[in-house]
């Protein structure tokens, strides 16, 4: 029984931070409605309770509003906190190596906070995203959304709201970059992806072991190989 109940909080607390963030970098837009409760249980594998802690949890915030008989909707705070950190769209190729650059800057702050203010559920979320895209390494898949959604969990972690609200408005940005990654990189995809999963599990180590100077280095090094991979 405490197993199920563990496992329910912290699905509420992934189903949460999912919303919360597509609202964020606006792939829910402002005024839209949400999915169905029915679609996001579909969706996420979870149970209707669950879904309901998460939408009252973005009600409590601001986020959405419910209007009786219709369903949940996008307000304007949502919008409100895209406009301060809104970035253009990419353009060319140099938008997507200073996306790079400025990320190596940003996440490797943001995991090094995380080392230092990580929480055991943290740890948890992190560790399950970890394994979704080890997952997909293992049968040579792309998995996109859960490496964005790793990274997005460490700023999380860092337990300072800024990292996380910056990141998650730029997935439209990192997910240029990790299409053309995957869409222009020669060789073994298996290959390529399994190093890109020892990075990923270095960043990892080093914030389970409290160590912020390590975790900064290794998320630079993880983005930084990223773009090399990517321009040579």
């Amino acid at each position: 029984m405490e197993r199920r109940v563990i496992k329910d909080g912290a699905g509420s607390e992934h189903l949460y931070r999912s919303l919360r963030g597509r609202i964020l970098d606006g792939s829910y837009a402002l005024g839209s409605r949400l999915p169905a409760e029915t679609a996001l249980c579909g969706e996420f594998g979870m149970s209707r309770p669950v879904v309901r802690e998460a939408l009252a949890r973005l009600r409590v915030e601001g986020l959405v509003e419910s209007r009786q008989g219709a369903g949940s909707f996008v307000r304007g705070l949502g919008s409100e906190r895209r406009s301060h950190h809104g970035f253009e769209p990419v353009r060319n190729l140099g938008d997507v190596r200073q996306c790079f650059d400025f990320r190596a800057a940003l996440e490797g702050e943001a995991a090094s906070f995380a080392a230092v203010n990580r929480t055991e559920a943290d740890l948890i979320e992190i560790r399950d995203l970890a394994g979704a895209f080890d997952a997909a390494t293992a049968e040579a898949r792309m998995g996109d959304d859960a490496d964005f959604d790793l990274h997005l969990a460490i700023a999380r972690a860092s337990g300072i709201t800024f990292f996380e609200s910056v990141i998650a408005s730029m997935h439209h940005h990192v997910m240029v970059g990790m299409k053309l990654a995957g869409d222009l990189a020669g060789g073994d995809v298996r290959e390529r992806l399994s190093v890109v999963r020892a990075e990923h599990h270095a960043v990892i180590d080093a914030i389970e072991c409290g160590e912020p100077e390590a975790a900064r280095r290794a998320m630079q090094a993880h983005i930084d190989n990223s773009r090399r991979r990517l321009f040579g």
